[in-house]
Formats: structure tokens, sequence, C-alpha cells
């Protein structure tokens, strides 16, 4: 018997063993390692061949591994991948949710904070009392009955129409006590002075806009503030337009101010009937107001005479502001924003 052949892996020797060596060499690691087991059975074999079955064990695992390791890789590469995207996920999922808890704070912050200036400018009409409030009570009820027929009105749309509401009369800082709380009616030269708290409200939302940028809630509170006294038939200050030249929230907020203003005491003079008033808003569809907020309005008149008597001074005082508890609805409402919980960790695959 030749030395060749009296050792056992002169057979894997040459290009062949070159190309087994380089195969195994690629193969999943857990087969690898079988094979180099098998591989160890036959260089410590003494006998003048290799055995059998061994052989047929080694042949199995290179085919094997040639047919299915790409597969197997596959696998492999698959469960790492949704590993990664089950981790990955999940990071995303948190700062998303912290992200969403930041956004509403701020925002809660920053709404609280405006109202709270405009109701300081609402305290210079000092009879006002809940006016703001009840304003955006009568808007929200109002802007709900429009979404039919108005695509653009959805839950935010509503949701910065209430607030902006309340921006409607910010102008009247500018406008002089004496004219402003006047018990009498109002000379030409006065009407056309107070006709000028549009321009200055609407003037300062646009200088905080230039510092800004844009901004849908700015937006539509300058159009509240300069558009709310216009009206249907172009009759209105302080331009004069008319129909759907004047914004939607302005054509909401004219009604809904209207309304108010009638049915509240002043200081020149007493508070309308509900039933008084609302005969007076049927009679202004078409010229006055929007002909389509009119009706919503007749749809639901009931509902505002409800909110008029459950947020209206029964009789008719207002209480003074108080810097302290405007102070601490700004806190308490910025502290109500409920942080969201943060997602379950999903199952790994």
């Amino acid at each position: 018997m030749s030395a060749t052949e009296r050792q056992p892996l002169s057979i894997f020797r040459g290009r062949a063993g070159q190309l087994l060596t380089l195969a195994l060499s690629t193969l999943h690691i857990g087969l690898v390692g079988y094979g180099v087991l098998l591989l160890m059975r036959l260089a410590v074999h003494t006998g003048p061949e290799p055995p059998m079955a061994v052989l047929f064990q080694l042949v199995g695992v290179v085919c094997g591994l040639a047919i299915a390791g790409p597969g197997m890789a596959t696998v492999l590469s698959s469960i790492t991948d949704a590993r990664q995207r089950a981790a990955l996920k999940q990071m995303n999922l948190k700062l998303e949710t912290e992200v969403r808890q930041r956004v509403s704070e701020s925002l809660a912050s920053r709404n609280a904070l405006i109202f709270g200036l405009a109701k300081l400018a609402d305290y210079r009409d000092n009879d006002t009392g809940t006016h703001l409030e009840r304003i955006g009570e009568y808007v929200t009820m109002l802007a709900d009955a429009l979404r039919e027929t108005h695509e653009e009105i959805d839950d935010r749309w509503i949701e910065r129409l209430r607030l902006a509401s309340s921006l409607h009369d910010i102008g009247k800082v500018g406008i002089p006590d004496g004219v402003l709380l006047k018990p009498g009616r109002l000379d030409p030269d006065e009407r056309l002075l107070m006709e000028q708290h549009p321009l200055m409200g609407a003037d300062t939302l646009l200088a905080i806009r230039r510092k800004m940028g844009q901004d849908k809630f700015l937006d539509m509170g300058i159009e509240v503030t300069l558009q709310h006294h216009e009206k249907w038939d172009g009759t209105g200050y302080p331009f004069g337009i008319s129909g759907e030249n004047i914004a939607l929230p302005a054509r909401i907020v004219a009604l809904a101010d209207f309304y108010d203003a009638l049915t509240s005491v002043r200081v020149y003079k007493d508070a309308m009937p509900h039933r008084e008033t609302v005969e007076l808003i049927r009679s202004l569809r078409g010229t006055h107001f929007d002909p389509e907020i009119v009706d919503a309005f007749l749809k639901m008149a009931g509902r505002f005479d409800d909110v008029r008597r459950s947020m209206q001074p029964r009789d008719g005082s207002v209480p003074a502001p108080k810097m302290v508890e405007l102070a601490q609805k700004f806190l308490d409402n910025r502290d109500s924003v409920t942080p969201q919980p943060e997602p379950s960790e999903p199952q790994a695959a």
C-alpha cells in the first residue's frame, strides 16, 4: 500500500481540497462546526481507509450547505432585521410620544396665555363679564353645525376658531376710555374712532406674525379681528366687503358676538330678551349675516339660550379682574395636559 493510500486525508489534497476548504469557510457557523467535527473524525482515523459513513456524512453536509446555506442565511438575516425593526419602532414610538407631549404642553400654555391676555383686554369693557367664554361656546356650536357644507372645518379648525374668537376685540385697548365706556350714544367722530378697533387689533396680530412667520392660528385670528364687523350686504366696517369675501371664521364670530352683545347688559343699554334677539337675527338674514349661518343658529337657538343663562351673571354684575386667579388659571391649564401613555414593548421575533 502506498504512502498516499495510508494517509486518509490525502484524497482532499490539490484543487479539490482547496475548493472544499473554501466552501466550508463560507458556510453558516453552526454547520461549519459540524463539518469540522466530521473532518476531525477523519483526521484521527488510523485505518487504511476513511470510514465510508463519515465520508457520506461529510458529503451530505457539503451538499446540504450548498443547497440550504443561502436560504438559512436569509432566514437568519430576516430574524435579525425583524429584531432591529422592532427595536427601531419602539424607539420611534417613544420619541413620538415625547414630542407629542411636549407639543401639547406648549400649545396648552400658549392658548392659556393668549386667552388670558385677551381677557385682560376685554376687562376694559368692564361689563362684558364672561363674554369671551360665551363667544367661544357659541362659535363652537355654529362651526360644528357647518361641517357638512364646509370641508375645511374639522376638529382642529374649530379649536382654532374657539381661541381666535377671543381675539376679536383686542383692538379696543387702543380706544380711549371716554369713548369705550361712554354711557350714551356715540357721536359721529366717536363712532369713527370706535370703528378703528378692528384695524388696531389686526395690526397687532400682523406684527406678531411678522416675527413668528406663517401660522394658521394667527391667520385666523387676523381674519376674525379684522372682519367680524363686516356685513353680508357690504354695509359693515372697516372695508365694506360683502358675501363670501368675508372670511368664514369672521362671519361665524359676527353672529355670535352680535347675539351676546344684545343679550348682555352694557353701560348704554339693558339686555335684550333671548326671543327678541332671535327674531332680530332672523330678520337680518342675508343683509347683516350669512344666510347659512343664520339658518344654523335658528336650529340651535335654544342651546344658545342655555349657554347664556348658565354663563351670564344674573344680576349683570361683573367681578373685577384678579391677576392671581388669571395666573393660576394659566398654570392649571398648562398642568392639565395628560401625558400620553408609553407604548408597550413589542414581542421580539
